[in-house]
């Protein structure tokens, strides 16, 4: 079987991991092999793609994290184009309100061919 990429991008304030949970095991649980990318919030959506990872065999978690430290508030947009280059079979994305960064990514992904499934709760 191919490895399937599926990029994550959501709120770091998300705190449904049922959610997050239901749609990575719809979208990768069936797959030998699977790589999960995203940004490397320590909380989040971020934190909750990689505690399902955890419990799933064959599946990794490609960590694209942003230098906030080096390039300030413009990190986080340069590390969601970075993510979206790497390429993806499918963006599934967790906004929240507003959530500038993640729609941002949203687009950037839609903008790059990549099919973007909207788990928002507005």
């Amino acid at each position: 079987k191919e490895i399937k990429v599926v990029l994550v991008t959501g709120s770091r304030d998300w705190t449904r991991q049922d959610i997050i949970f239901n749609a990575l095991q719809e979208h990768l649980g069936d797959h030998v092999l699977g790589i999960v990318r995203h940004g490397g919030c320590p909380t989040g959506a971020d934190k909750m793609a990689d505690n399902w990872v955890a419990l799933q065999p064959g599946i990794a978690v490609d960590l694209v994290p942003a230098n906030w430290h080096g390039l300030g508030r413009r990190a986080g947009p340069i590390r969601n184009k970075q993510m979206v280059n790497l390429g993806a079979d499918i963006c599934l994305a967790f906004p929240l309100g507003e959530s500038r960064g993640t729609r941002g990514c949203m687009r950037l992904a839609k903008e790059a061919g990549i099919e973007v499934l909207d788990y928002g709760m507005d």
